[in-house]
């Protein structure tokens, strides 16, 4: 009986490590990175992941307000680009989820689209990947007031217009004044 129950708790131990390992960075998932959002201009790369096909990388270049810099910082999922919202004194800061840019195959536009019609709004499209972006709809889980959640969504329009999408691979190509 003794040696039953330790196999049992080997074996057990063993798969907990194993699922424990198991992220989804191990399944090709690119790593979340975050860095603090030093002046006005944004730049990030994104692709879409689509269960195991990696779209095309995009350089996304953003101008968000002043105030935002010193408000957010930006997180990359590989993607889509999260601008967290900060609150707090720093040594205790909290970062809330405000907008998201995400990198959505054809396929998973589509089923975007239909799942949550109005939730999510195109910013542009190539032959292979959708870009579009979303907020939460009220101030509850950035814990801010009313009229301070409105004014972060009133400078949405603004900062979606200067989204600037440039596929990776042709970046050099452009830099050397070919096409």
């Amino acid at each position: 009986m003794l040696k039953s129950k330790s196999t049992c708790l080997i074996l057990l131990s063993v798969a907990l490590l194993a699922l424990a390992g198991c992220t989804e960075h191990t399944f090709g998932g690119d790593r979340s990175e975050v860095s603090p959002i030093a002046d006005q201009t944004v730049v990030q790369a994104i692709r879409y992941l689509d269960d195991n096909t990696e779209g095309p990388s995009y350089q996304i270049t953003v101008t968000v307000p002043e105030a935002w810099a010193a408000q957010f910082e930006v997180e990359n999922r590989g993607n889509a680009i999260v601008f967290r919202y900060l609150r707090g004194p720093e040594e205790t800061r909290v970062a809330a989820p405000f907008l998201f840019i995400d990198a959505l195959s054809n396929e998973q536009y589509w089923e975007q689209i239909g799942s949550y019609p109005g939730q999510f709004t195109n910013i542009s499209n190539t032959a292979d990947t959708y870009f579009v972006y979303h907020h939460p709809i009220d101030e509850f889980y950035l814990r801010i007031s009313e009229d301070d959640f409105e004014a972060l969504v009133d400078a949405v329009p603004e900062v979606i217009r200067s989204v600037e999408i440039v596929r990776q691979d042709r970046i050099p190509a452009l830099a050397a004044g070919g096409r």
